[in-house]
């Protein structure tokens, strides 16, 4: 039974638009699971569905304003609230378990944007392997994929790494890359990508663009271009991201690939707490402050 319903929640997550699924039993000792999931979400939850949504790299081609025109930037990962689809998706999936094999709305607990540390998660169930950019790659969609969880109220052997994405090598998906010099480390215009798979956060644009640090040094802001929010520069430059990969298609929390960054930081915090609401850069931790000082750093960009 236990191989049957398996075989029946990965078709399901699949035809969710979920293109990688994965059980992990993180709260079991017999299977040699690190205890990775607070506790309060163990309770009633022996096993754990990871999946890899994928926003891909067909996003609409959007025109590149004139030289000289404002415009500020905003990455393709955050055009759209993917946390929220992967959020909506896996609610649906769990009526659906309910449905059909049992248990409580509460026994279908979710983890998206969480606190939870999604990458060793993903690399225990073998949903990806860590590339040295510091990103989770998928074997379908490169590291284009937000990672979710939920909790499953019934016992399921757990995955582990398949012996494709588990080698000796510490990066088994960058051996095709120069292992002094990869791309990622070569892209990234603040040297924060340090190719063995750790950022130097205090070096990383997008650490910044997320909020963090009090200010934002000046080495850092020389090389912030027109980014309102979203660096990518360690992401396209990966040979596993070079090819076309379809991503889900989405209405949660649309923005515009620009926006015009004075007219943004003239707007008061409620002002900007309603644009924002609902999208990539409504969450708590950015705020209207973060936002606004994005938008300064990319106004005083004279060239886009």
């Amino acid at each position: 039974m236990g191989q049957v319903l398996k075989a029946a929640l990965y078709t399901m997550a699949l035809a969710a638009g979920f293109v990688r699924v994965r059980i992990l039993s993180p709260f079991d000792p017999a299977q040699g699971s690190p205890a990775l999931i607070p506790e309060s979400y163990q309770a009633g939850a022996p096993s754990l569905l990871i999946a890899a949504l994928p926003y891909g790299n067909l996003q609409e081609t959007v025109p590149i304003p004139p030289p000289g025109e404002r415009a500020a930037y905003i990455a393709p990962f955050a055009q759209r609230n993917y946390y929220r689809e992967g959020v909506k998706r896996l609610q649906k999936l769990g009526l659906s378990f309910r449905t059909q094999y049992g248990g409580r709305r509460s026994d279908f607990r979710i983890l998206c944007n969480s606190p939870v540390p999604e990458k060793p998660l993903a690399q225990a169930a073998g949903l990806g392997v860590l590339g040295r950019n510091g990103l989770i790659i998928t074997p379908e969609a490169g590291s284009l994929v937000i990672i979710a969880a939920m909790t499953l109220p019934f016992f399921l052997d757990q995955d582990g790494p398949e012996p494709d994405l588990h080698q000796a090598e510490p990066f088994p998906w960058c051996v095709q890359c120069d292992p002094v010099q990869p791309p990622c480390v070569r892209a990234c215009p603040t040297g924060a990508v340090r190719g063995d798979g750790t950022l130097e956060l205090t070096r990383c644009i997008q650490w910044y663009a997320s909020g963090h640090g009090r200010t934002v040094p000046p080495e850092i802001a020389l090389n912030w271009g027109n980014r309102l929010y979203g660096c990518t520069e360690c992401q396209d430059a990966c040979v596993h991201n070079q090819r076309t990969i379809q991503g889900v298609r989405s209405t949660e929390g649309p923005l515009p690939a620009y926006l015009d960054p004075v007219a943004l930081e003239a707007l008061s915090d409620e002002e900007l707490k309603a644009r924002f609401k609902g999208t990539a850069l409504g969450l708590s931790w950015l705020g209207p402050q973060g936002i606004r000082r994005n938008a300064r750093l990319a106004a005083s960009r004279k060239q886009y």
